[in-house]
């Protein structure tokens, strides 16, 4: 008998005694294989660290951050701190169009054998379908295959205490089809009404001198359709790996002939006004016809976004602290810009977890657990007090935000420093520098 088929034998032999033993036994780890992810909770598990409250947290945080997720817009940039005394996890909620490639790149204050979880999803309502994920790699992408809201989750493994730094970034996965020029050369959009309404543009119109040189947005094979009643002198590409052909329309004449294979970049011909263009300025049309879906918004597959993002302007120094609020009132925004919703307003002193800063935001967490962004200039450091008092028998403490510490006992006459309020209860710090939240009177 050969070597292989006994051990394929054996193999079946002892899985089938397996089987016979446990009923419990699952079969999906061989279907599919585990993220990074799931493989550290699963090794959670078999240390029986999830029944303890340390793994518990870190399992709850994981899962919280994907509902509490905040959006972005991309190109984002952000700083952030996690400590090792509270598990944490932290979630980006943003928009990633067909034909982007979504870039993302961190940067952390440990080496790579301490693992940060990358993982990202497709959301759908209230289902995450996972795109791709990493654990000690830093800078992972993948392409965008279908048009929706997306999810980027991090989270370092236990007992983390450390910073990072975090792009998310779009790029196009073609090349920009008019030699010279950029998506600020568009001046026709995808959609727009042709014909008073009648239809609807098909691709883009991309506006430049007659003669200007058009390139392959990617490699393929041109095709033997050369001329069209709208689209005047055209060139055809179906392409090699993509599952699209490409239009160019309106040119002034053609340097390809009917089955040759060109490369990304290669010359296809020259910018002009053929067809039913005669009347407008020279210009290309482009367009993107995917294999049974028809033409689809060619923009994204080739407009450059070249916006860095607003520079870091927060203070760094409260990243990883606690803060209060400065002002009178503060709106907590679902992303950072003042043109987005509302999910709170803090009152003046409110004391807050400064988690990330971006631009001239954090991100931050109300004592409610409230996470959203927060401009820097309602925040202030922590450190000074806004009031000293003496503690009373209706004074009890009932809560710290260091898990790690126990709650102390306060006794009637021991004074102690008020650092913020919230509602009906003080944060305040002891003599001995503990800090915890107090009912007030």
């Amino acid at each position: 008998m050969p070597h292989k088929v006994r051990i394929i034998i054996l193999s079946v032999v002892v899985l089938s005694a397996t089987l016979s033993c446990s009923s419990k036994v699952s079969l999906d780890h061989l279907l599919s294989p585990k993220s990074p992810y799931e493989q550290y909770v699963s090794s959670l598990n078999q240390a029986s660290l999830e029944q303890t409250l340390l793994g518990k947290n870190w399992l709850d945080a994981g899962k919280k951050s994907l509902s509490d997720s905040l959006y972005v817009n991309l190109p984002h940039s952000e700083i952030g701190y996690f400590t090792d005394d509270r598990p944490s996890a932290i979630s980006f909620r943003f928009t990633a169009q067909k034909g982007q490639s979504i870039q993302i790149i961190l940067a952390t204050d440990y080496s790579d054998s301490v693992k940060f979880f990358l993982d990202v999803f497709a959301v759908d309502n209230n289902d995450f379908t996972p795109i791709v994920s990493a654990d000690t790699l830093r800078n992972i992408s993948y392409e965008v295959k279908k048009t929706g809201v997306n999810v980027l989750r991090l989270q370092p493994e236990l007992l983390v205490d450390g910073g990072y730094k975090l792009q998310i970034l779009a790029k196009p996965t073609l090349s920009f089809p008019v030699s010279g020029k950029n998506s600020r050369a568009v001046g026709s959009f995808f959609g727009d009404p042709r014909d008073g309404g009648k239809r609807s543009h098909r691709g883009i119109d991309i506006f430049a001198p007659k003669g200007t040189p058009v390139v392959a947005a990617h490699a393929g094979i041109v095709t033997p359709k050369t001329s069209s009643g709208l689209g005047g002198k055209v060139v055809w590409l179906s392409s090699f790996s993509k599952k699209f052909n490409q239009y160019y329309a309106h040119l002034d004449s053609q340097a390809v002939t009917p089955g040759q294979r060109v490369s990304r970049g290669d010359t296809l011909g020259f910018v002009g006004n053929t067809g039913n263009a005669r009347f407008t300025p020279p210009h290309l049309h482009f367009s993107i016809y995917a294999f049974g879906q028809g033409a689809i918004d060619p923009y994204p597959f080739v407009a450059s976004n070249d916006a860095r993002g607003e520079a870091l302007a927060v203070d760094v120094n409260l990243v990883g602290s606690e803060a209060r609020i400065q002002s009178a009132l503060a709106n907590v925004r679902q992303t950072p810009t003042t043109q987005s919703a509302i999910l709170q307003t803090a009152t003046q002193n409110t004391p807050v977890h400064i988690t990330g800063g971006t631009g001239k935001w954090y991100r931050a967490q109300l004592p409610d657990g409230t996470l959203g962004f927060i401009h820097q200039s309602l925040v202030q450091s922590l450190n000074s007090s806004i009031d000293n008092l003496l503690v009373t028998s209706s004074h009890q403490p009932f809560s710290t935000l260091n898990p790690k510490r126990p709650i102390l006992q306060l006794w009637e006459g021991q004074q102690v420093t008020v650092l913020g309020v919230y509602e009906s209860h003080w944060y305040v710090e002891t003599t001995t520098g503990e800090r915890l939240w107090m009912q007030g009177t």
